[in-house]
């Protein structure tokens, strides 16, 4: 008997103070990264499909899709938020 099936990994790229398009109030708004696998045997192979960005607000909980270059650049391709530096 072979066992396959799918799975999502979620990787959480950060959170940034930002706009959000439901309340249009500015909050802390949280980005999951995910991206669907084929597994065989529970082992995942390779992936299926694109990377998806989802932003979800803090404050309403609003979630909505965001472009994955969009994510890059507000969070960094790693998932780590800028730092913006003093003077």
């Amino acid at each position: 008997m072979i066992i396959w099936g799918f799975r999502s990994r979620n990787n959480v790229l950060g959170q940034r103070v930002l706009n959000c398009p439901n309340c249009h109030r500015d909050a802390m708004t949280a980005a999951v990264q995910s991206r669907r696998w084929f597994t065989l045997f529970f082992i995942p192979l390779f992936p299926i499909g694109a990377k998806k960005t989802v932003a979800q607000c803090g404050l309403c909980g609003f979630r909505y899709q965001v472009d994955n270059e969009r994510a890059e650049a507000l969070y960094g391709p790693t998932g780590n938020a800028p730092v913006p530096t003093q003077v």
